[in-house]
């Protein structure tokens, strides 16, 4: 059986309008286009809907029941419609974003307050994670994308670099290491009191390798997971901690001072994840577009 949408149509305003004519304007079409959609339809269904005179149009019981379930899948398919255009003019959705818990913290509030400002009817839901677990949330289609710093480089996800700072301290604004007018060099972190990322974090097992390379002695102070830990400890006088340039810039801290280090100087990027072959919708691609626009302005 082959029923199809401009027949249903046809039959449901020739009901409504009383008549082939008046449905024919309605719908733009000829009378006798009309009238041939009617009559196959009548031909696929093999039931008359409608019975025909030459002053007026009678519809049959069959025609009077089925008019019920055509009007019900014309009037779902008309709300998919408006539903996609709403969808595609930004009217209403949904955004997950999966972010790693400093920029989660700091870079995403921002974004997300303009993003509900020009977008209201888009709800966007924030989940601040480890690595791992946004790389599952991604993969699984659970998160629209995630944010964060991903080292590993055989990950199953496409990737968008939307920072890339090189690597410093964050060293206690009091300090005479926070105030050295020469460029500071890993060296220079030999005899401070460090405060270290645990390797679990994936942020120690960059800079494990870069101090020993330095000759300076791994035996931190304090051990933390997190890097916001780690320079709420550093302001408050407790260590130094190593940290990508963009953890100064978004925490702007007055107690703790970033010092970007030389000799080697390391980068380090943010990127943006998304699931391989998953078109995001349009409300995703507009926070998509806010962020990396001021992941621009930071950059600069």
């Amino acid at each position: 059986m082959n029923v199809t949408l401009r027949q249903l149509r046809a039959f449901v305003e020739v009901v409504r309008t009383g008549g082939f004519t008046a449905a024919a304007r309605k719908l733009h079409l000829t009378q006798s286009a009309v009238s041939l959609l009617v009559r196959e339809l009548e031909g696929a269904l093999r039931l008359k809907l409608i019975d025909r005179t030459t002053k007026r149009i009678a519809v049959t019981d069959a025609g009077g029941e089925f008019l019920l379930g055509a009007e019900r899948i014309l009037g779902d398919v008309e709300q998919a419609i408006a539903n996609a255009q709403d969808l595609l003019q930004k009217r209403r959705g949904r955004v997950v974003v999966a972010a790693t818990p400093l920029l989660a913290a700091t870079l995403l509030p921002e974004v997300i307050a303009q993003f509900q400002h020009a977008y209201p009817e888009i709800t966007v839901q924030l989940a601040d994670l480890q690595t791992e677990q946004i790389v599952k949330l991604v993969q699984g289609a659970d998160a629209d994308f995630g944010v964060g710093v991903f080292p590993e480089p055989e990950l199953d996800v496409d990737r968008v670099e939307l920072l890339r700072h090189r690597l410093g301290v964050m060293v206690p604004s009091a300090w005479p290491l926070a105030r050295r007018r020469r460029n500071l060099t890993w060296a220079d972190l030999a005899d401070q009191p460090m405060i270290a990322m645990s390797r679990g974090s994936g942020f120690g097992m960059l800079i494990d390798p870069l101090l020993h390379q330095a000759g300076i002695p791994i035996k931190p102070r304090f051990v933390v997971a997190y890097l916001a830990t780690a320079v709420g400890l550093a302001e408050a006088g407790l260590g130094i901690t190593v940290v990508p340039a963009y953890v100064g810039a978004l925490l702007r801290s007055r107690r703790a001072r970033f010092r970007v280090l030389y000799n080697p100087v390391v980068t380090r990027q943010v990127e943006l994840i998304t699931r391989p072959g998953r078109s995001l919708s349009p409300g995703a691609a507009a926070f998509r577009d806010e962020l990396a626009a001021r992941c621009k302005r930071l950059q600069g």
